[in-house]
């Protein structure tokens, strides 16, 4: 999730207590997609490369940078811009060469130019908490899944310029990537290029085989999901990045542990 108060701050959504009755909303034999790996990863091989399969949805409204000639299926400008600066970074190359990486593809991008029933028009009106919130979600995911059903991770662009409400610190929230559910919501403010290559950085983590979801240096003892230095991707606000934020060959390998890279 990323937060703005008079700087950004990074986390993974706290899902609220009927998202633990997750399990039809995953992908393949769903059932057991977040559950709890019994594996231990000694002895057990790494990946060297991945490809994350993304379905990107845009709803209207979304500041998304599309041309005037651009139909329904064409990738809007700015969603080309995310994907690229996350193929950019999630990758570790040593004398030109690949040493290993994560491919981001899109699998379908799609923009509705009408509400989608069932889904708010503006993120800032999305509910939080409670079945409502639970609700949203599961229409949201029912919508990607018209769109693409085989797709690892599915991006929603929408209207507004914060998710939910502001904040009691009052920050306000401008992007979530859910513990739950394939489900990364990007909102009109979460407009920097690697935003989105943070957000699939806490799904990959997420999604861990081993069930080993915390950043390889965590922030804090209470905020494990991020990196503790601040040039990092995965650091909780990009208040400190540089131009092109920090990434280890500790947190690729990491995130080649994600569930999405193994049958």
């Amino acid at each position: 999730m990323i937060h703005i108060k008079k700087h950004y701050n990074h986390d993974s959504y706290k899902d609220d207590p009927y998202s633990c009755d997750k399990s039809q909303l995953q992908k393949r034999n769903y059932k057991d997609w977040y559950i709890k790996s019994n594996s231990t990863n000694d002895y057990v091989k790494t990946v060297k490369t991945g490809t994350l399969n993304v379905c990107v949805i845009v709803l209207p409204g979304a500041k998304v940078d599309r041309n005037p000639k651009d139909n329904q299926f064409t990738v809007p400008n700015r969603v080309k811009r995310d994907i690229a600066a996350a193929n950019r970074i999630w990758k570790q190359y040593k004398q030109n060469q690949l040493i290993q990486g994560v491919t981001f593809t899109i699998t379908r991008s799609f923009v509705f130019l009408k509400n989608v029933s069932g889904i708010v028009n503006n993120a800032e009106n999305f509910p939080i908490g409670g079945a409502s919130h639970l609700t949203m979600v599961q229409a949201m995911l029912k919508t990607g899944r018209k769109v693409c059903r085989n797709a690892d991770v599915y991006v929603f662009y929408m209207n507004g310029n914060r998710f939910g409400p502001i904040n009691f610190d009052y920050s306000s929230t401008l992007a979530v990537t859910y513990n739950s559910f394939p489900l990364v919501i990007m909102t009109n403010a979460s407009t920097d290029e690697y935003l989105l290559a943070h957000e699939l950085g806490h799904f990959m983590f997420i999604t861990n085989r081993f069930n080993e979801t915390d950043d390889p240096q965590p922030f804090h003892e209470l905020d494990r999901n991020h990196n503790r230095t601040p040039s990092n991707l995965m650091f909780p606000t990009p208040e400190f990045w540089p131009i092109v934020p920090e990434i280890t060959s500790e947190q690729i390998h990491k995130a080649l542990n994600s569930r999405v890279f193994y049958s």
